[in-house]
């Protein structure tokens, strides 16, 4: 909301959000690149300009630090097509509660708004002083929604949001009939927080999070303290991820008036935490929130942040106090083993004894971490090449750790243990007509949801919403210390605490072992379509896919494989089945002759691409983050080595499958060549990174906090 004003650089140090981080992410979401100077002077390069990536997700771990690892100098960030259709109601309640009740009516309905947004009496009043939207001033909230799409979709979920928001109680119910409405209703609320300025000489915006069922709770008791306290609150949020802004008045010439918004204040986030959401969810922590992280965090937690923090910045000069209390607060940091979260007296470290060992409990997970010197990580056993190998490594098999340990189909967040097989949470979440966007591999082959995320892979489907990195919320995982280690949380914006969750994406278990992973999810499309076309020469099937990315379509996913004698074209669209004809035939008609996949067809083309069977009998199968401006000049090299390829994701993931093992110094050298890098999946080599790696500076200053001793082996 504060786009005319705000930067990058800003929205970078504080994982930025608005009105639009339910459907679209927050500001990590879209940040492919960043290069950056740290605290000591060094410059690093992290991530590129690929969606996708390989190895720990650094970008992720930078994006949110507050300014405590160092300064932003340079941003790569992925842009989308400007939205088709958007279609804008505001609907007037009585109460908050009404207003909130039809935000979780909306998300059941299985409707996903790119825009979710509440005001209570407080804030309508000063808005339309200020604004003349035509707030209606006799409500007792206002309730903004807005859907954006394809057009022939977006027309047709407007007529089911309305049904929904008559339904909830909404005494008025006014769309926008044109792009001045529709702008109109969003000046007033972006112009809210201003506005206030015209009821009350200062006051203290809050910025915590809560789930969406809780709502009604929070605002209710927010009510209350300032009923208690005779302190008026304005209420401003995003209701569709929960993120609260109550307004809290004061007079700064008054202490008293100061000292009661800060006790509301601090109750307010208080019952954020208690209500297991979190205290910031896009305005960072600072130095206001910075006694209240150990309040969402162990100690074990902060000490592993503050190691993060110290090894970007030895002297701790960067924002100095910012998030975290600085050495001298502190006291000396003991980095002595220790007694932690329960689990026993540590061991020395001994050299393998089992060859392998399947840890029932965390507990156990964590006594086999610092019982042995060298440890691989094994889920499914599906991604074999990723494992790190050696006669003196002890496998740790963390299939014992499965089960779900909590899921809010109404919240659209589940938890579960990392040795989770991915067919069981597909099975879980169909059965609320949800699903992973990110659309993780090797589901039927026994893959895990741990191993999803330490191989950061992710399937076709990740085209239209994003990838792993892009859905997980939540991580807890045993350091080569054998601490238990937490970042995140469960709810679907946070942005208190470094970014740990993404950090462990891709981190091929050489960080350390996950052992239970929260995500967010989707609605899942009713219904699917794919339409493949033919190209004599994979320029022209490239040209076509460029254009295709292009349009303000909502596509599933963009599929090109070259052949003997041109290339082929997959693209794939979901939705509802009634409207899927019609979107069918614009797509078709952008494509020229192509054709359409018979249904059965449909669903086992694409489950087939997850399992990889066009790669069979492969001796080495890698993943190779790119662009499309790379396809062809890979391509070329490809030929040469015989490899079968297919490019995803429209040309972001190259998926290279060799016949021969001895090929794979030779593709290193052609990845090398074009200054990419790639990920050993299936296949044997001393390490799994493939020619060019970025970050190696920052990774190596991670690696030493979060396994000093190199337990779990290196890149």
């Amino acid at each position: 909301a504060s786009q005319s004003v705000c930067t990058i650089g800003g929205n970078v140090a504080f994982n930025a959000g608005g009105v639009h981080c339910l459907k679209y992410g927050m500001t990590s979401n879209h940040v492919l690149g960043i290069k950056a100077v740290l605290a000591d002077g060094e410059v690093v390069h992290l991530g590129g300009d690929s969606l996708e990536g390989v190895g720990p997700d650094l970008p992720g771990l930078f994006v949110g630090n507050e300014g405590t690892f160092g300064i932003a100098l340079e941003l790569t960030l992925r842009l989308i097509a400007r939205v088709e259709r958007y279609k804008t109601v505001l609907a007037a309640y009585r109460s908050l509660q009404a207003a909130g009740d039809a935000v979780s009516m909306i998300v059941a309905r299985g409707l996903l708004p790119g825009a979710l947004e509440i005001m209570d009496p407080l804030a309508i009043q000063a808005t339309e002083a200020a604004a003349h939207a035509g707030y209606p001033l006799d409500a007792g909230a206002l309730l903004i929604v807005e859907l954006e799409g394809e057009a022939v979709e977006v027309e047709a979920d407007f007529a089911g949001l309305l049904e929904v928001l008559r339904q909830s109680g909404a005494y008025a119910i006014r769309p926008a009939q044109s792009d001045g409405e529709r702008m109109l209703i969003w000046k007033g609320r972006k112009s809210a927080f201003s506005a206030v300025g015209r009821l009350t000489p200062q006051y203290i915006v809050q910025d915590g999070v809560v789930p969406r069922s809780h709502l009604g709770a929070a605002l209710a008791r927010i009510s209350q303290l300032s009923q208690e306290y005779g302190v008026p609150v304005a209420n401003v949020f995003h209701a569709g991820d929960g993120n609260l802004h109550p307004l809290i008045f004061y007079n700064a010439r008054t202490p008293e008036e100061l000292h009661k918004a800060e006790e509301i204040a601090s109750q307010i986030l208080h019952l954020c935490i208690e209500l297991g959401g979190s205290i910031t969810g896009e305005h960072g922590v600072g130095l206001e929130k910075r006694a209240y992280l150990p309040q969402m965090f162990s100690e074990t937690d902060m000490a592993a942040m503050t190691r993060l923090r110290q090894a970007m910045d030895p002297k701790e000069i960067a924002n100095r106090g910012k998030m975290l209390a600085v050495n001298d607060e502190l006291g000396t940091m003991n980095d002595e083993p220790r007694r932690r979260n329960g689990a026993g007296p540590i061991k020395p470290a001994a050299a393998a004894a089992s060859k392998s060992v399947r840890p029932a409990s965390v507990a156990e997970v964590q006594e086999a971490v610092r019982s042995f010197e060298r440890i691989a990580l094994r889920g499914g056993g599906t991604k074999p090449g990723l494992a790190a190998t050696g006669a003196d490594v002890t496998v740790l098999d963390m299939g014992g750790l499965s089960g779900i340990v909590a899921y809010e189909p109404d919240e659209f967040v589940f938890t579960a243990l990392a040795g989770t097989p991915l067919a069981e949470v597909a099975a879980l979440l169909a059965g609320h007509g949800q699903y992973l966007p990110f659309d993780p591999p090797f589901v039927t082959a026994n893959a895990t949801l741990g191993g999803a995320v330490a191989a950061g892979l992710s399937g076709p489907r990740r085209y239209r919403y994003g990838g792993v990195r892009d859905f997980i919320i939540g991580v807890r995982f045993v350091d080569g210390r054998g601490d238990l280690v937490t970042g995140g949380g469960k709810v679907v914006k946070n942005a208190a605490g470094f970014d740990l969750p993404k950090l462990m994406v891709g981190s091929l278990g050489r960080l350390g072992a996950l052992v239970e992973l929260s995500f967010k999810v989707f609605p899942q499309p009713p219904a699917m379509a794919t339409l493949r076309a033919d190209y004599t020469t994979l320029d022209a099937a490239l040209e076509s896919m460029a254009s295709l990315t292009r349009q303000p379509l909502d596509i599933e996913a963009i599929d090109l494989a070259p052949g003997a004698a041109g290339a082929s074209l997959w693209v794939r669209i979901g939705g509802r089945a009634e409207i899927l004809p019609a979107r069918g035939q614009r797509l078709q008609s952008l494509l020229g002759d192509a054709q359409w996949l018979a249904a059965d067809d449909e669903a086992a083309h694409w489950r087939a691409l997850g399992e990889f069977s066009w790669a069979a009998g492969c001796a080495a199968l890698v993943k190779t983050p790119l662009n499309a401006l790379q396809v062809r000049a890979l391509d070329e090299k490809l030929a040469g080595l015989g490899a079968t390829r297919r490019y995803s994701v429209a040309g972001n993931v190259a998926w290279i499958a060799l016949p021969r093992a001895d090929q794979l110094p030779a593709l290193e050298s052609a990845l090398a060549d074009l200054n990419l890098g790639g990920v050993l999946v299936r296949g044997s080599a001393s390490q799994p990174l493939l020619g060019v790696r970025s970050g190696e500076p920052f990774y190596r200053r991670v690696k030493k906090v979060l396994d000093p001793a190199g337990r779990f082996g290196d890149l």
